[in-house]
């Protein structure tokens, strides 16, 4: 019975035969060096210029102390939070509280960041960065 032919019962045609793949056989080679593919000198070359490292050198000047800005102020608030909720319960005006207000300016403070991160982006690296990659694409033509 496993060697007759199946149908199927909406084509009323004999089901075609799985096909017998051979298994790819594991080459062990090792991959060959980035400057020997195409390009590949071109980016190591362009990784290695003055004007990209100046561009890496911005984006961490400015990523580096703003994450840890950020990273501290939650952690503030949240340690407040843990270690003093008779500080953060007490009320400002009306029902808004510390903690409210705290927890507010998270909000705000993560908006900021991020309007500030696109303005130094807009205004020191994307320009710069723009005309490395002109010149990228020059060279790899």
């Amino acid at each position: 019975m496993a060697q007759q032919e199946r149908v199927d019962w909406w084509a009323g045609a004999a089901a075609p035969q799985p096909r017998v793949v051979a298994p790819r056989r594991s080459v062990e080679a090792e991959p060959e060096p980035l400057e020997d593919r195409v390009g590949g000198a071109v980016y190591r070359s362009v990784q290695d210029s003055e004007a990209f490292q100046e561009i890496r050198r911005g984006y961490r000047a400015f990523v580096f102390p703003a994450c840890a800005g950020f990273l501290a102020w939650y952690l503030l608030f949240v340690s407040a939070e843990a270690f003093m909720p008779d500080l953060l319960g007490r009320r400002i005006a009306g029902p808004l509280n510390v903690a409210w207000t705290l927890g507010l300016g998270q909000f705000a403070s993560t908006f900021l960041l991020t309007w500030l991160y696109a303005r130094n982006a807009r205004t020191k690296r994307d320009r710069a960065a723009l005309e490395l990659r002109w010149d990228t694409q020059d060279q790899l033509r």
